[in-house]
C-alpha cells in the first residue's frame, strides 16, 4: 500500500517544480514591466507641459472655421430644412471630431512619444516570456507604430472646408424626390461627419490594432495583479499609450 502510494506521488515533484518555476518567470516578467511602466509615468509627468503648449500652438488652426466661414456658408445656402439641419449636425460632428484630434491627440502623441518609445524599447528589451505579456507588449508596440501615422493626419479649416463641400442640395418638388432626398442626402452626411473616423480606422487596421488588442492589454492587466503587482501600474501599464 505505501509503496504504491510513493511510486503514485513521485510524479508530483517534477510537475510541482515546474510550476514554481513557471510562476517565477511570470513574477520577473511582472517586475520588469513594473518598472518599464514606472518610468513611463514619471516621463509623462515631466512631459505635461509640452503637452498644453502644442494644444495651444495648434488652437489656430481651427478657430476660423469653427462657427463660420466657407464650409459653413455652403451649409446654410441649402434650402430644404431637414437636408440643411442633417449636414448641419454631421459639420458639428466632424469639427468635435477635428478638435479631438489636433488638440488632444496629435499634442498627446506628439508630447510623449520619445516616453512612449522608450517604454516599448525597454518591454521589447526585457525578454518578457509569459505568452499573454509579450503579446501585450507586441499589442504596445502596435500601438506606438500607428502614433506615426496619427500624427501625420491633416486637420484644419481647409480640410475641413473641403470636406463640407460634398454637401449637396437634392431635389424636393414631389413627394417621390422628397422621399428620395431623404435616401441619398443621409449617406452624404455620414461621410462628412466619420472623415476623421474613417482615417483613425484605416490606421488601426493598417496597423493590425482591434478590439483583441484592448482584450489583450486588460488581461495582462489582471496577470500583472495576481502575480503580485502593484494595481496602479497594472492599470498604468493597460493604458500607458492611450490618449485620452
Amino acid at each position: 500500500m505505501w509503496a504504491g502510494l510513493m511510486l503514485a506521488l513521485v510524479p508530483a515533484a517534477p510537475a510541482a517544480a515546474q510550476d514554481g518555476a513557471a510562476a517565477g518567470s511570470v513574477d520577473a516578467d511582472v517586475a520588469r514591466i513594473e518598472a518599464a511602466t514606472s518610468d513611463l509615468v514619471r516621463e509623462k509627468r515631466a512631459a505635461a507641459g509640452a503637452v498644453d503648449r502644442l494644444a495651444r500652438e495648434a488652437a489656430p488652426k481651427l478657430r476660423r472655421c469653427g462657427r463660420r466661414g466657407r464650409g459653413w456658408r455652403h451649409l446654410r445656402a441649402i434650402s430644404h430644412p431637414s437636408q440643411r439641419s442633417l449636414y448641419l449636425t454631421a459639420a458639428r460632428r466632424l469639427m468635435a471630431d477635428m478638435r479631438t484630434l489636433v488638440l488632444t491627440q496629435q499634442p498627446l502623441a506628439t508630447a510623449y512619444g520619445p516616453a512612449f518609445g522608450r517604454f516599448v524599447g525597454r518591454l521589447e528589451a526585457a525578454g518578457v516570456s509569459d505568452p499573454l505579456l509579450r503579446e501585450a507588449v507586441a499589442a504596445q508596440a502596435r500601438r506606438l507604430a500607428s502614433y506615426r501615422d496619427l500624427r501625420a493626419v491633416r486637420a484644419n479649416c481647409r480640410v475641413f472646408n473641403r470636406v463640407l463641400r460634398r454637401a449637396r442640395e437634392f431635389p424636393t418638388r414631389t413627394a417621390r424626390e422628397v422621399v428620395r432626398a431623404d435616401y441619398r442626402s443621409g449617406p452624404v452626411a455620414r461621410r462628412i461627419e466619420r472623415h476623421v473616423e474613417r482615417r483613425l480606422d484605416r490606421i488601426d487596421r493598417r496597423h493590425r490594432i482591434g478590439d483583441r488588442d484592448l482584450f489583450t492589454l486588460e488581461r495582462a492587466a489582471e496577470l500583472i495583479e495576481a502575480h503580485g503587482g502593484s494595481a496602479g501600474l497594472a492599470t498604468a501599464f493597460r493604458y500607458g499609450l492611450s490618449l485620452r
